[in-house]
């Protein structure tokens, strides 16, 4: 249970006053036993009412006294009350105070409440109004983020790019489509130190179920250089070192294929021959 928004709900107050039904009363008194902080909100709630009458209290005209006590204690109609020195609240008879409350009495307590449990609800909107801004400056900071990271990710891929492409001993082998000149998958091979990156360009998503495969031909014989996750064809221009030592081959190739590859290619997609 959060103990601060059960006491800002205002449910402690309509106890003291006796305005919950007795469902809502047994649920709060078996609230009160297991939270001991709700015990001690409930008697300062019941102390500060107290004190809130006494403060606010206005002592009827005298003419009206006779009316008061026979409304009070009907059987003493016949008899006049006892004179009583001049008060600045009217006393409250000890015995059954909830029924015999006068009504401005519980009005001014009521007045109270009723402010207190609105105040309370403006907090509570307030506090939802902020998390809710809250969630939604986190969320586009996110997005902002995630932005960045791929900006990051594409600068860093050109960059390396840029450095390959001038390297002199860093060959470069496109591959294909035959017909068309908008995809591309290129290879960066430095044949000096067996070492191979791959980048796609326009690439689309293989079939369902299907998966593109890379091969280097050597000796007319295509050998499997692994396949190429979905990851990377959706990350266009991302770059991916091979992890395998080419130390010869006469063309590189993508294939289309089923899911985790085949030993052998079944449709080649796109070749490139090297130099």
């Amino acid at each position: 249970m959060n103990i601060k928004e059960y006491i800002e709900s205002g449910i402690l107050e309509a106890y003291a006053l006796g305005a919950l039904t007795e469902e809502e009363r047994a649920g709060v008194e078996a609230d009160i036993a297991m939270y001991p902080e709700l015990a001690a909100e409930l008697a300062a709630i019941e102390v500060a009412m107290h004190k809130l009458t006494d403060e606010q209290a206005v002592p009827p005209p005298a003419f009206m006294q006779e009316q008061i006590w026979n409304a009070l204690d009907p059987g003493a109609a016949t008899q006049a009350p006892p004179p009583q020195p001049p008060t600045r609240a009217l006393p409250l008879p000890p015995a059954d105070t909830k029924q015999r409350q006068p009504s401005w009495l519980r009005a001014a307590i009521w007045a109270t409440v009723v402010v207190s449990v609105l105040t309370n609800f403006m907090l509570l909107s307030q506090r939802n109004e902020s998390r809710e801004e809250q969630k939604v400056l986190a969320a586009k900071v996110d997005s902002m983020t995630a932005t960045q990271q791929q900006l990051a990710t594409l600068v860093g891929a050109y960059k390396k790019e840029m450095d390959m492409m001038a390297d002199p001993g860093m060959q470069t082998v496109v591959m294909r489509k035959e017909g068309d000149t908008k995809m591309a998958g290129m290879v960066y091979w430095s044949k000096e130190k067996g070492e191979a990156y791959l980048a796609l360009h326009n690439m689309p998503m293989p079939p369902q179920g299907k998966q593109y495969q890379l091969w280097i031909i050597q000796d007319g014989k295509p050998v499997d250089m692994g396949v190429i996750s979905n990851d990377m064809v959706s990350k266009d221009g991302m770059m991916q070192k091979i992890p395998m030592t080419v130390a010869e081959g006469q063309a590189f190739a993508i294939s289309i294929e089923k899911e985790g590859g085949n030993p052998t290619p079944t449709q080649v997609f796109m070749v490139g021959a090297t130099s």
